[in-house]
């Protein structure tokens, strides 16, 4: 009974948690919270322990030590919760709405009754967890993630006013009302990062984050609000469709990562740092598929984004050359 109050007492009184705003710019506010680090760090912590964490995540190279750094107590509260969150292994952290009702509250962006019945052991075995956390690791990752969050805030701010309607014309939608809130964590998800539910949850730790690539990540996640994703998605749609075809799996995804990094590149080279290297060119573009649809983003996307045109007939026309070199 205690700790259902306790709990209850976090979700509703989220004055509580304005210490985790580590920095609010104009349009983000950066925060790192213990309750959402602990969440994602139990996640990929039970995946790893269960062969379901992919070598291309982040490592949790805590799994290496903490036998000899906890005692008996800690040790046992600590495995208890690690199996608690068994029943998050292969779920997704995007789709899946108990996983997203989870993550709402540990941020302190929703009551426990939100979270399906199902899944509110999780939040008992996370409030157990808490004092074990505190005490090893979340100092650690607190520090990580405000450095990076002190890495990315300077250029941020000198960005985003410039980044958001440039995003804005090439999507043909409009930017999400109020601060867009990221939660900073050392460990997000296997790809280190993902947006749902009006937030986005970013990995401060994992290699393809780093600045200056840190600040295009949060402009991709910012990307994935209903009121931008969807305008572009619907217009490739629409595209294809005039030619009796369907976009390739995926391809609205891949709009956006070419979109956001060369939107990013136009607005650094204004401000003195040309020769910026999209997030893609790490790993996405490398993907066979790249191959042929890379060129023709070059060839009719790239131009409309550096012009910084919100003309909707030039949108269609270059989504619909796309559309006919796809063939």
């Amino acid at each position: 009974m205690v700790r259902a109050f306790f709990v209850l007492a976090i979700a509703f009184h989220p004055t509580l948690l304005l210490a985790d705003v580590v920095v609010a710019t104009q349009r983000f506010e950066l925060r790192s919270d213990e309750r959402s680090n602990l969440h994602h760090f139990l996640i990929a912590w039970s995946a790893a322990d269960r062969g379901a964490w992919p070598t291309y995540a982040l490592p949790v190279a805590e799994r290496d030590s903490w036998r000899a750094l906890l005692d008996d107590e800690d040790e046992r509260a600590w495995s208890a919760a690690v199996s608690a969150y068994e029943r998050t292994v292969r779920r997704s952290v995007i789709f899946d709405d108990g996983m997203i009702a989870v993550r709402n509250w540990a941020a302190g962006a929703a009551a426990p009754d939100t979270v399906p019945a199902a899944d509110r052991p999780l939040l008992g075995a996370l409030e157990a967890a808490l004092p074990v956390y505190r005490r090893y690791w979340w100092r650690a990752h607190d520090a990580e993630n405000r450095a990076w969050i002190e890495s990315v805030q300077g250029v941020l701010r000198n960005v985003e006013q410039e980044m958001v309607p440039r995003l804005e014309a090439a999507y043909g939608g409009r930017w999400p009302a109020g601060k867009i809130p990221v939660d900073v964590v050392l460990y997000s998800n296997d790809v280190g990062g993902y947006t749902t539910g009006g937030r986005s949850t970013i990995s401060s730790a994992a290699p393809g984050n780093r600045m200056p690539q840190g600040l295009e990540v949060i402009f991709h996640e910012a990307s994935h609000f209903e009121t931008l994703e969807p305008p572009l998605s619907n217009q490739l749609n629409e595209a294809f469709r005039g030619l009796g075809l369907t976009p390739p799996e995926r391809f609205w995804h891949d709009m956006i990562f070419f979109t956001v990094g060369t939107v990013t590149a136009a607005v650094l080279e204004r401000h003195g740092a040309p020769g910026y290297k999209h997030y893609g060119e790490s790993g996405p573009y490398t993907n066979p598929r790249w191959g042929k649809q890379l060129p023709l983003l070059r060839q009719h996307w790239a131009p409309l984004i550096e012009s910084g045109s919100a003309n909707a007939e030039a949108r269609q026309a270059a989504l619909k050359a796309i559309a006919e070199g796809m063939r």
